[in-house]
């Protein structure tokens, strides 16, 4: 989803990047490049996930965006939004840092179900790789999905919710080497980074 601020959406598309091509290199998914969104005008219908990253530069949503994006949702589109934030509790919802506000203000008038931390036994934590935990290019945060599991879009969450800046941990160059130092794992954290994406992902 692009948020107007530069910077962020090249994070966002280097990120991707590196994403579809562990895609490509370990499951049978064909992942083309990724495509930046924009949410007041373009159709939203082809996408299974779109990955949000939050910045509280980000305008608020239009009646219009609203309307799809809670389309988006109940016909088994799913979003990730990350917050991008290296500090801070579980409490995503109820915090009060930059990004945790702007995240009420650009979901208000979203039909978001209620979230609860991941379970132990949440699908995503073994649709490919076993995890527990879904570090980025920070580690440590809570990650949020619905609290109970659906009984439409196969049971899958519409709305998944984190802080450990994920596209980051998967940004690659041209050349493909990593563009960001993850901390505090290194290239084990990152190589969990790629994991969790492949999970969301098949997922």
């Amino acid at each position: 989803v692009e948020t107007g601020v530069p910077a962020v959406d090249e994070v966002s598309r280097a990120g991707l990047s590196g994403l579809s091509r562990v895609l490509r290199l370990r499951t049978s998914i064909e992942a083309a490049a990724p495509l930046a969104v924009d949410l007041e005008r373009d159709e939203l219908a082809f996408f299974p996930l779109l990955y949000w990253p939050i910045t509280p530069e980000q305008r608020s949503l239009s009646d219009v965006a609203v309307r799809k994006l809670n389309a988006f949702m109940t016909t088994g589109g799913t979003i990730l939004f990350d917050l991008r934030e290296a500090g801070g509790g579980a409490q995503i919802m109820g915090r009060t840092s930059r990004a945790t506000v702007a995240l009420r203000r650009l979901t208000r008038g979203l039909d978001i179900p209620p979230l609860a931390p991941a379970p132990p036994d949440h699908v995503i934590t073994k649709s490919v790789y076993l995890m527990q935990e879904f570090p980025g290019r920070y580690s440590g945060g809570t990650l949020w999905v619905e609290a109970t599991e659906a009984r439409v879009n196969d049971g899958v969450t519409p709305v998944l919710v984190g802080r450990n800046d994920w596209a980051a941990a998967w940004a690659i160059t041209d050349y493909g080497r990593p563009m960001f130092a993850v901390v505090p794992g290194g290239e084990r954290q990152r190589e969990l980074a790629y994991r969790f994406g492949v999970n969301l992902t098949m997922y």
